[in-house]
């Protein structure tokens, strides 16, 4: 997989480095800073359908005009309440490669892609704890393919500098059941 990243991005820019001359970006990259979303999934002992707060980033690389590809990971947090206690939770950790379809139009640049990675799930399910001790806790921990659509918006504050407005539902397959975590994200792009 390290392999296959590395060939990517010498690819990527290789591409971008002969279209150089046309004075167009050649790549973006930034903080998702702000997150929220909802996590949908269920484990052994109940259904879990709560609020999620992630931080991430992204880091696009154009090329052919239309084109564009990059990496891009973060890490979810999602706090949710058991009937014995409210200090579960489910952690989403996540990074892989996006391939999709970019164009600017004066100030704005829409942006379409299809997201594809590893992600690592950790879910401590507390069903009784007594004060800060914990009587009845389950710890999963899972490794899941991901993938997601990509739906961005970016506004260009200064030649260098874009507000991000992205829309993204990482999906995969948490032990027996799925799990969706659609979320909407701001953040700050730099580009060249």
């Amino acid at each position: 997989m390290k392999k296959f990243l590395l060939v990517l991005v010498g690819v990527l820019f290789t591409f971008t480095v002969s279209s150089q001359e046309e004075k167009k970006n050649l790549y973006s990259g930034g903080m998702l800073i702000l997150q929220p979303g909802m996590t949908i999934t269920s484990n052994e002992h109940q259904d879990i359908r709560h609020m999620s707060t992630a931080v991430g980033g992204i880091l696009r690389l154009y090329f052919c005009n239309y084109l564009t590809a990059g990496l891009y990971g973060g890490s979810q947090k999602t706090n949710y309440p058991t009937a014995g206690s409210k200090n579960s939770y489910f952690n989403l950790g996540y990074g892989g490669v996006f391939f999709g379809y970019s164009q600017q139009i004066h100030k704005f640049r829409y942006t379409a892609s299809l997201y594809a990675g590893m992600g690592a799930i950790s879910n401590l399910h507390v069903s009784s704890q007594a004060e800060n001790n914990l009587t009845d806790a389950d710890l999963y921990k899972v490794s899941t393919f991901l993938y997601s659509p990509i739906f961005s918006v970016d506004y260009a504050l200064t030649r260098r500098i874009y507000a991000t407005c992205q829309v993204v539902c990482l999906t995969g397959k948490y032990n027996a059941s799925r799990f969706y975590n659609p979320v909407f994200q701001l953040g700050l792009l730099f580009s060249r």
